[in-house]
């Protein structure tokens, strides 16, 4: 499922079936809605799934160049960001949202996620 936004962000979600559980389209489609409107609704541009693999990336790009907006952290993602502070000696500055999920027009701001160090 994609969903545009009027700021022309685009949102996704991917969703499968294994074999032995299949479903009608309509029950995988109603699931699949369901699951991106959670990831909507938590608040980040990138779904559960892979901020941690997001985050990587972050870690082998040049200091102060990436960031990026998550919403709430899986326990996988706080698991990899201690890996990778141990691994790489990345730390990453970290805010909470202040705007309610509403975006910031105001560059000198960090974002969520900006990498510090290394």
């Amino acid at each position: 499922h994609n969903i545009n936004s009027d700021s022309g962000d685009m949102m996704q979600h991917d969703q499968t079936v294994e074999r032995k559980n299949i479903e009608l389209p309509e029950d995988l489609g109603k699931r699949s809605a369901t699951l991106l409107l959670q990831e909507i609704y938590s608040g980040g541009c990138i779904d559960t799934s892979a901020q941690s693999f997001a985050m990587l990336m972050m870690c082998l790009t040049p200091e102060d160049v990436s960031r990026i907006r998550l919403g709430q952290f899986s326990q996988y993602t706080i698991m990899s960001l201690r890996l990778y502070k141990e691994a790489f000696g990345v730390e990453f500055k970290l805010r909470a949202d202040d705007n309610g999920g509403e975006g910031s027009d105001d560059e000198s701001d960090d974002g969520f996620g900006s990498k510090r160090g290394g």
